[in-house]
């Protein structure tokens, strides 16, 4: 016997509702339905069934003997149905399950961990997985919900938010600066110290990148400390070792308690832009959506991703800087300029 379900299960309900209150007339209002859809989906079950459920007069109806049985246990079985809508129901507003989420390891401890223990805290169903890696996320292959990516975004089905424009700021602590004074110009550096950065990933130097006019110069700092991970960097930027070049956002609350001072601002390269990435799906599941707004809400809003001051007229700044400059070192580095422009790095 083939069986319709979604038709038995909506006369099964519509057979209960009309045993409770002995009518068709009754459990139609009820239902918000005619009388004769109540008795035609009646009908349309007994015949399924192969028995009547009903005796039936022209004021009322009662139930026959096997009515009375099959109501008794369908009821239960409604009931149990209702109880696991409910329960779903119930499940979609409070947020459950597991979010995986990739982030570099720049933002990972610092950022990104306090920012997810203040979610969970506030919905202890929910488990999130963090992925800390500089690769580019495998959505699909690594499971990935969620990813803060700061280049190389994916393709149009992924929703995207920016969460921060970060410059990369050169900075050296006082008491580095007491010592060894301060450089009016890349080529400057030169003649410093500096605590350079090696990609954890493809193991290539970094060059530090500047602004001069419309052009995006590279300087091959020289590595008086040459370290893999931008924590390390920037401590050992603040123990005094040398001038580093930082993302902003590493450099905002030491420059704000004096432990760092930033240097030829007039020189800072456009920024990188740093997006928060989902799929663009046709159901994402609420615990992820909650957890993409929070993230992005925490982020964009923190002090830290706010843009450093830099002081009024930088173009002023720069002039003086390239003033500075004795006039036959100046034609050398415009020329190094021009023969060394290139794109930012591709990460901090």
């Amino acid at each position: 016997m083939s069986t319709n379900w979604p038709t038995q299960l909506r006369g099964i309900s519509t057979f209960i509702r009309s045993a409770e209150v002995r009518s068709f007339s009754k459990a139609a209002r009820e239902l918000g339905i005619t009388p004769q859809a109540v008795s035609s989906q009646v009908k349309q079950l007994e015949e399924w069934a192969g028995v009547s459920l009903f005796h039936r007069t022209t004021r009322r109806i009662s139930l026959t003997e096997e009515g009375a049985v099959f109501y008794e246990r369908c009821r239960t079985g409604i009931e149990a149905i209702d109880d696991g809508v409910r329960s779903l129901r119930n499940a979609a507003d409070e947020l459950s399950g597991t979010v995986r989420v990739s982030v570099p390891y720049y933002i990972s401890r610092t950022y990104i961990l306090p920012v997810l223990s203040e979610f969970l805290s506030r919905h202890p169903r929910v488990t999130v997985e963090m992925v800390a890696q500089n690769e580019y996320p495998d959505f699909v292959g690594q499971g990935i919900d969620i990813a803060v990516m700061s280049r190389h975004l994916p393709r149009d089905s992924f929703i995207a938010r920016k969460i921060a424009s970060v410059k990369l700021i050169l900075c050296a602590s006082p008491g580095y600066l007491s010592r060894h004074g301060s450089p009016k110009t890349p080529e400057d550096l030169r003649r410093h110290h500096c605590v350079t950065l090696r990609h954890p990933t493809t193991g290539k130097l970094l060059p530090w990148s500047f602004q001069r006019g419309k052009k995006i110069v590279a300087v091959d700092a020289p590595g008086t400390l040459t370290v893999n991970d931008t924590d390390t960097q920037r401590q050992a930027v603040l123990n005094g070792v040398g001038i580093g070049q930082l993302a902003s956002f590493f450099v905002y609350p030491h420059v704000k308690q004096g432990r760092l001072k930033t240097l030829l601002m007039g020189y800072v390269a456009p920024p990188i832009d740093i997006y928060l990435c989902m799929e663009n799906r046709t159901k994402i599941p609420k615990r992820v959506t909650a957890l993409f707004d929070f993230v992005y809400h925490e982020l964009s809003t923190h002090e830290d991703f706010k843009p450093l001051p830099t002081g009024p007229r930088e173009e002023n700044i720069r002039a003086a800087a390239v003033a500075e400059v004795p006039n036959q070192n100046r034609a050398n580095a415009e020329s190094h300029a021009r023969v060394t422009r290139v794109k930012p790095p591709k990460s901090f």
